[in-house]
């Protein structure tokens, strides 16, 4: 949860707009499209210096700012 904020700022320069602390619905509610999850996972990569690979990437990841969040924090343990 340390690297929430850093997510946050990351998913505002992707698709400003939207209230990342309450949304908890990010993919299946349609506020992110495929190709804005492709940007922000190079973006992540980018700001935190890892490789999300083709398993982290599902939906279930990315359902909201905390989830991505875990998910990076997985990755930086894992690396």
């Amino acid at each position: 949860m340390e690297h929430l904020e850093e997510v946050i700022r990351v998913l505002e320069e992707v698709k400003p707009g939207v209230d990342y602390r309450r949304e908890d619905n990010l993919f299946a509610g349609h506020i992110l499209a495929s190709l804005e999850i492709m940007m922000l996972v190079s973006e992540l990569n980018d700001e935190f210096g890892i490789t999300v690979t083709l398993p982290y990437i599902k939906p279930e990841n990315f359902r909201s700012a905390q989830t991505i969040c875990d998910m990076v924090e997985t990755i930086l343990k894992e690396e």
